[in-house]
């Protein structure tokens, strides 16, 4: 189970490695566009980690479906490792994320702290973002 998160992160790494490695061999190049890259190719690299890329976000949708599926079931079905009864305190899960849109972060949470802790990862990865593209060009 703890392994899963793992799993598409993986095979999204891997894909981006081959786009890189794409790049530096001149298979691929990189543009920008107003303030977006652009990375556009035809070789073999460039291909195979485009489909990783995509083969990455429907693995991982498909395991937090799964995820999901279980966490009903066993609500459904409380064993000896199921949800809290009552009279029992419940574990309240906190949530977040951050989507980059261009160099914009756009972060989203549960309560206003992971919120901020969001907000702060995003403005992190934009500047670092903004930084590699500079340093390219």
């Amino acid at each position: 189970m703890r392994l899963r998160p793992i799993v598409p992160i993986a095979i999204f790494a891997s894909g981006v490695a081959l786009i890189a490695s794409a790049v530096a061999t001149g298979e691929a190049e990189v543009s920008l566009i107003l303030i977006f890259p652009l990375i556009s190719g035809s070789g073999g690299l460039f291909v195979l980690g485009t489909v990783l890329i995509i083969f990455s976000f429907v693995i991982g949708f498909a395991l937090l479906a799964m995820g999901q599926l279980e966490v009903q079931q066993a609500m459904l079905d409380p064993g000896p490792g199921g949800p809290a009864r009552e009279g029992q305190p419940r574990t309240e899960r906190k949530y977040g994320g951050v989507v980059l849109v261009g160099p914009v972060p756009i972060a989203f949470g549960s309560d206003k702290t992971i919120a901020l802790a969001m907000l702060v990862v995003g403005i992190v990865m934009a500047v670092v973002l903004l930084g590699v593209l500079i340093a390219l060009f």
